[in-house]
């Protein structure tokens, strides 16, 4: 990660994601941050989103652009006020979902369970240092189906269209 200014941070999120059918029995004892989150913009053929964040009492502007394993990401620090303003311009662009953050040997894993429209899905996400890493990882048993490109499970598609018709773990 690269702070450019204070509150901005610009860094290329190398991340898979997976469906989790099964969630481990002891995810309540791991940290747990509750998400709301909104497009105000987005293009497919860019690759491009815009979209606001309010994590527990934490909120942040994010621009992500490219597709597949690799994107730029671009996050600003918002105080209450400014997500406020802005949050509005989401509407009918939105999901919720409770963020579960585990260690699993060295590795970092995001496990987002989903709410409201979205309840039936869990997603675990693992950023990596860089492709070569990501290339050689290699998922724990629990894991399901591997989604990373599957552009129907990237959040601003579920945010407007919902879960995929045809979903299955």
């Amino acid at each position: 990660m690269r702070g450019l200014k204070p509150g901005i941070i610009m860094n290329k999120e190398i991340e898979r994601k997976f469906l989790i059918e099964t969630l481990p029995d002891d995810l309540d004892t791991y940290p747990c941050f509750e998400i709301q989150q909104g497009y105000i913009l987005y293009s497919i053929k860019d690759a491009a989103e815009f979209r606001l964040r309010a994590k527990n009492d934490m909120y942040f502007q994010t621009i992500k652009y490219g597709k597949g394993l690799e994107r730029t990401e671009i996050e600003i620090e918002l105080n209450r006020h400014q997500f406020e303003t802005l949050w509005p311009l989401t509407k009918g662009k939105r999901l919720q979902k409770k963020r579960y953050e585990m260690t699993w040997n060295t590795y970092k894993i995001e496990i987002d369970v989903y709410t409201g429209a979205l309840s039936h899905l869990r997603v675990a996400e693992i950023e990596f240092v860089d492709i070569e890493a990501s290339r050689s990882f290699n998922p724990p048993e629990w894991f399901g189906r591997e989604i990373t490109t599957d552009e129907r499970f990237k959040n601003r598609s579920l945010a407007l269209a919902g879960i995929p018709d045809d979903f299955t773990y």
